[in-house]
């Protein structure tokens, strides 16, 4: 409500734009990270991807906002279940490796694609939802996600797959031991981190109307380790402290 009513400055918008649409991503981190133990060093990947099919989807394709997000959140979902079901039977720096790689590919792609994704010039003028045009209206729509998915990420630590996760990340063999299939409880986290960072990316695109393939790129998947590092891995309030930070 105050993101509606009170007036900000261009500069203030852009902060909190960027801080709540990062701090959903950076929430994904918490459970593949804080709850799991497993490194992922791609978030801006699965990020990019939500951001980039809200961008086509809305200017290339002229689909609606609510429909482009789904699409991104779908298509990032599904990169994370595919990169998790192939690479998190290794572990500690092999499975970094892997994710670095796929950051690295998809930003080659982005920049390289140019006929689909534009190149390195980017995709502008992209679409809001026509009732949230106004930059405020749309900030709060931001923060109303976020809230969710606070709340979402919260409630996952007292589930039974939270506490597999939990149990995977403490001690693997033992979790196995007392019927955890930890492979699955590792593929689901990784999945559900990466539809986390498709949603904050395809919030991202119509909060800024403009990306491109930098705004993806490793350091920016450094960055976002940094921010749930810095609030805390296993902690969602963590997560949106240290992102606001």
């Amino acid at each position: 409500a105050a993101a509606i009513e009170v007036p900000l400055s261009a500069y203030s918008l852009n902060l909190l734009m960027q801080a709540t649409t990062y701090a959903i991503a950076v929430l994904g981190l918490t459970i593949v990270l804080g709850y799991t133990g497993q490194i992922n060093l791609a978030q801006a990947a699965f990020f990019g991807l939500g951001a980039y099919s809200v961008a086509l989807a809305t200017t290339a394709f002229a689909l609606p906002f609510w429909v482009a997000l789904a699409i991104g959140v779908v298509i990032a979902a599904v990169a994370g279940a595919v990169l998790g079901l192939t690479s998190l039977r290794l572990g500690g720096h092999y499975l970094a490796m892997v994710t670095i790689s796929f950051q690295t590919i998809l930003t080659l792609v982005l920049t390289n694609w140019v006929a689909f994704t534009r190149g390195p010039d980017g995709v502008p003028n992209i679409k809001r939802p026509g009732l949230l045009a106004e930059s405020g209206s749309y900030l709060g729509l931001c923060i109303a996600a976020l809230f969710l998915v606070a709340w979402f990420v919260w409630r996952l630590k007292k589930t039974k797959l939270g506490r597999a996760m939990q149990a995977v990340r403490d001690n693997e063999l033992a979790a196995n031991v007392v019927g955890v299939d930890a492979y699955a409880t590792k593929v689901a986290a990784f999945t559900l981190s990466a539809l986390l960072g498709g949603l904050g990316g395809g919030l991202f695109a119509g909060g800024f109307s403009y990306v491109s393939p930098d705004q993806f790129s490793f350091a920016e998947s450094v960055v976002f380790l940094t921010m749930v590092l810095l609030g805390g891995t296993a902690s969602p309030a963590g997560a949106l402290l240290g992102t606001g930070l």
